[in-house]
């Protein structure tokens, strides 16, 4: 545990999301610090599935020490010198080929990495306990838990939250950041995830140009990132549309409100489907 005489208010952030924030740590590193009252054990999860994404070759930022600043948990990390995805699209919609098809094949990559590790979070299981969330109407609950009860528990490195904002792009090709909601499961419930957050997520915040790729592009890119998918790796579409339910209702949790309309009709167009 590294334990430096510096308080967060003497640190340059870089970068910043609802449970941690970046900041400058030397040469080449930095510093993700968790936010206050966010729990340690999303760090060692973090750090796990980084570790076990680097021995198998994928490409993430080479996890280091763990430290400690104001009382709040943080680990340094690789520093990844790019643009991530989302944002170069907002830039450049025409750049929605290339980003679409990189994503396809390094989300591929990550499938094949098989996860040995029994005390590795379990995707199935941390549905489940999301559906228990008091945001989650009990009708809508007790529908995405029976259809949760019939699927395969898998085995493969997911990483819960993979999506254009989440991958960088550098010289030597994409980098996959922000791990810390890494399991072991279905690729397929992986593949449904980043469907959900393709079609129905809503950025809190984007640029104009962002607004025009969000309602003529999501198409566009889900048709480009499946395609470069199938091509690196199999996938079965059929099986990607169980999962689409659980995982639907399972995202009502994290109670994002200017997307839950949204999210309220794409479950219940799922449901009637079903």
């Amino acid at each position: 545990m590294v334990a430096k005489s510096r308080t967060v208010s003497e640190l340059k952030k870089v970068a910043e999301g609802r449970e941690a924030e970046m900041f400058e740590w030397g040469e080449g590193k930095v510093l993700r610090l968790l936010r206050p009252g966010f729990n340690p054990a999303i760090l060692d999860a973090e750090v796990r599935a980084l570790e076990l994404a680097h021995r198998n070759g994928l490409p993430v930022p080479r996890p280091g020490e763990r430290a400690s600043i104001d009382g709040r948990s943080g680990v340094i990390l690789e520093r990844i010198e790019g643009t991530d995805l989302l944002t170069e699209l907002g830039r450049a919609p025409w750049t929605v080929f290339r980003s679409a098809r990189m994503c396809g094949v390094v989300h591929a990559q990550m499938h094949a990495c098989r996860v040995d590790d029994s005390g590795f979070p379990m995707l199935k299981k941390r549905l489940e306990r999301q559906l228990s969330s008091p945001l989650v109407p009990p009708e809508l609950a007790e529908i995405a838990r029976k259809r949760l009860e019939t699927l395969p528990d898998g085995d493969a490195l997911c990483h819960g939250d993979f999506h254009p904002a989440n991958v960088m792009r550098v010289p030597n090709g994409p980098v996959v950041i922000d791990w810390p909601n890494a399991t072991r499961g279905a690729p397929e419930a992986d593949i449904a995830r980043t469907l959900l957050l393709l079609g129905a997520g809503e950025p809190a915040t984007y640029t104009p140009m962002m607004r025009v790729l969000t309602k003529t592009g999501r198409s566009l890119f889900i048709w480009l990132y499946a395609g470069s998918y199938k091509r690196a790796r199999p996938l079965d579409k059929a099986e990607v549309r169980k999962w689409a339910l659980p995982v639907a209702v399972a995202r009502l949790t994290e109670d994002i409100e200017h997307e839950r309309a949204r999210l309220l009709r794409r479950i219940e167009k799922l449901r009637a489907s079903s």
